[in-house]
């Protein structure tokens, strides 16, 4: 059974590279880059000739079209800041030898501030990205794209390098919670003025007291507060775009 990984970019020259020594046992590496300025390229082009150029067309289609660049029976869907463990590495290679399913997903689990976080409600963080080619595609979801499929559970994690630091984190933090709220306006959701106050109350209580964030230390107080503080102004852009 031959696997393929595809990898969607945009100015990802400090993550490229780790994911991609992560994937060096898939017999295909297809990347889709939605034209970089920085390194990018340069750097995937160290890794697989099959490197091409699109436009961005929303993450669930610019992972579609990646995926339909691939020739190999199975597909390995990552962004260029996730990496495959070891044990992942081997887990996979010994399922695919005689597959017993057609989807997988994988454990993802979030590196913040260094630390890879356990508690919180971040962890397990299960997603399908591990699937046959062909059978499966990705939702048209501007944010939180995904791929509905009865799939099996894989034991090892991937590790999540989403933020490079904090200045990263909220640079990265305007953009989807905006996103965000636009899917939910779109959607149909509305919430009272009320909603993303009691919506930053329950998620401090859910992550602090009812999941333990504290026991990660100072990194996952941190991401917990913060978690907490994106519900908020999710829904507070919800309310300014549904006046609008």
């Amino acid at each position: 059974m031959s696997l393929g990984c595809a990898i969607i970019t945009y100015n990802e020259e400090k993550n490229l590279e780790r994911t991609l020594k992560s994937v060096g046992f898939c017999s295909e590496i297809v990347i889709v880059d939605s034209y970089s300025k920085d390194r990018t390229v340069e750097i995937a082009k160290r890794y697989t000739d099959k490197v091409y150029t699109q436009e961005w067309l929303g993450y669930g289609k610019q992972k579609n079209f990646a995926i339909n660049r691939l020739s190999t029976d199975w597909v390995l869907s990552l962004d260029a800041d996730e990496v495959v463990s070891d044990a992942l590495r081997k887990e996979i290679i010994d399922e695919l030898k005689k597959p017993r399913h057609n989807a997988y997903a994988l454990n993802f689990q979030l590196i913040f501030m260094g630390k890879p976080l356990k508690f919180g409600g971040v962890y397990p963080d299960y997603h399908v990205r591990l699937f046959r080619r062909g059978q499966y595609w990705f939702d048209d979801s501007d944010v939180h794209e995904g791929i509905r499929a009865e799939a099996v559970k894989m034991k090892n994690p991937i590790y999540h390098y989403s933020y490079d630091s904090l200045d990263d984190y909220f640079e990265k933090f305007n953009r989807y919670t905006t996103l965000a709220a636009k899917n939910r306006l779109n959607k149909g959701k509305r919430v009272s003025k009320l909603y993303p106050f009691l919506r930053f109350g329950f998620d401090l209580f859910k992550r602090f007291i009812l999941k333990g964030a504290f026991l990660d230390g100072y990194p996952g107080c941190v991401y917990a507060l913060l978690s907490s503080y994106y519900a908020f102004v999710k829904y507070a852009k919800l309310l300014e775009l549904d006046r609008c």
